[in-house]
């Protein structure tokens, strides 16, 4: 058996392709998975069907060979379910059928964006909400399959080919079939804003006027949480933000102030606190009631920021204490 160095514990059984390396299995009994970009100086290029599911693949072929990764550890025994993150090598290509089958526990991925999927890869992985994807130039994104994937609230991290960055926040939404008549007569019915924001794509390329177009849904349904939490990110991140965009989401930020702040100090996001005062755009009472439940939250670091702004804005600024 080989032995690299690694961050954790990992086996994997490893086969040589035209391209470069196969995993067809990786034994894992952590919580993070890190697999390495290079096996035998080839480039590791895919992961096979069920590699790190609950379910072991059939291992047949002879010239299959084992690497272990190790940081001087135990020998790991596979458990699909305690996998919580997983960090695919930017040289992957192909993501086999069903590979993370039954991961219970995963909730973030970060991959090569235009690796092709196989087939239902994250079937009973309800906890995936967050993905990190670096673009390649002249590459069509995978974006929108990994988001068919992944009907829940979803967090996106895009890095771009320019060096861009971009965060975006996916609703989720529901889907059932309605029995409309007898025999076998159904009608789909879609519930909550996910859906739309995930068919904002053209010729293999997010449209990012399209994701923004898709902020009205949110508002007529009343989703205002979610709303908030896409206008966060879009002016944090504005990569192609128009200014008719950029002012709609100005909007919905100063019309549920406290609802946004809210959202942030229960995240412990200090750096998306800051970013939110830096626009101004919070009422006397929002920041009011930010204060509050920064207390109630006993998170000091956050509520001075927040009383220095109350002060400037001329709120109710006489109370001048840090008491948690």
């Amino acid at each position: 058996m080989e032995l690299l160095e690694g961050s954790g514990e990992l086996l994997l059984a490893c086969r040589e392709e035209a391209d470069g390396i196969c995993i067809l299995r990786c034994v894992s009994s952590g919580g993070t998975v890190v697999l390495p970009e290079q096996i035998r100086g080839l480039p590791v290029t895919s992961l096979g069907p069920y590699a790190l599911s609950i379910r072991e693949p059939r291992l047949e072929a002879v010239d299959i060979f084992w690497v272990r990764m190790t940081c001087g550890g135990p020998e790991p025994v596979h458990d699909a379910a305690a996998v919580s993150r997983a960090a695919l090598p930017s040289t992957l290509r192909r993501l086999g059928d069903y590979a993370f089958y039954g991961c219970r526990g995963l909730r973030s991925l970060s991959l090569p964006d235009g690796t092709a999927l196989g087939s239902e890869p994250f079937m009973n992985c309800s906890a995936l909400d967050r993905l990190e994807l670096t673009s390649r130039p002249g590459v069509r994104t995978s974006l929108r399959a990994l988001l068919a994937e992944c009907t829940g609230d979803v967090e996106v991290a895009l890095r771009l080919p320019g060096g861009e960055e971009a965060r975006l926040f996916f609703p989720g939404y529901a889907e059932s079939l309605e029995l409309l008549a007898a025999p076998h007569i159904f009608q789909t019915r879609i519930q909550g804003g996910g859906y739309a924001f995930r068919q904002c794509f053209q010729d293999g390329a997010l449209r990012f006027d399209q994701y923004d177009g898709c902020l009205s849904r949110l508002l007529e349904a009343h989703d205002f949480s979610a709303a908030c939490r896409v206008a966060l990110r879009r002016l944090r991140w504005p990569v192609s933000l128009s200014a008719p965009a950029e002012e709609r989401y100005r909007q919905v930020l100063s019309l549920h102030g406290e609802l946004a702040a809210g959202l942030l100090l229960e995240e412990r996001d200090g750096e998306g606190l800051a970013f939110l005062l830096s626009l101004h755009i919070l009422s006397p009472a929002a920041l009011t009631a930010a204060c509050d439940r920064a207390r109630q939250l006993g998170d000091a670091g956050a509520l001075a920021p927040l009383l220095e702004a109350q002060r400037s804005t001329g709120g109710r600024g006489l109370d001048k204490s840090f008491d948690l």
